[in-house]
């Protein structure tokens, strides 16, 4: 913004200087008409650089508006990248927690694993004893 009203001040005294220079080289010749002329290029440098200021206020809402929406999609980004964070932290919760439970899983195998080996070892014994008692 502050670039913006530099350029405004410089036009402005460019075209004040021109137009002080103009006009003053027109008043010593002391002509009505060229008088004139210079009154109306005075006006055509007036319009321009009013419509150069209109032009410059233009470009200062839309660079505000450009700077809101840039802003904006800050915020949306950062929440973004802040529910990415949280998932990425909950992905590895449930890593570690299927690992844990991987782990119980395998060694409630081997216990059924052993159990049956001892039930299979006790049949047999049971079995026996049995048979010893029928005999």
């Amino acid at each position: 913004m502050k670039n913006l009203k530099m350029v405004e001040f410089i036009l402005g005294t460019v075209i004040g200087a021109g137009a002080g220079i103009y006009a003053k080289d027109k008043l010593f010749d002391n002509s009505s008409s060229k008088l004139q002329t210079l009154q109306q290029e005075m006006e055509r440098l007036y319009a321009e650089n009013e419509k150069f200021h209109k032009r410059n206020k233009e470009m200062e809402r839309q660079i505000e508006d450009l700077l809101a929406e840039n802003r904006k999609l800050n915020k949306q980004y950062k929440k973004k990248d802040d529910a990415h964070d949280d998932l990425e932290d909950d992905l590895q919760d449930a890593k570690k927690e299927i690992k844990k439970l991987r782990m119980q899983n395998d060694d409630l195998c081997q216990k059924i694993q052993e159990y049956k080996a001892a039930c299979e070892h006790y049949e047999l014994e049971i079995g026996r004893l049995k048979d010893k008692i029928r005999d």
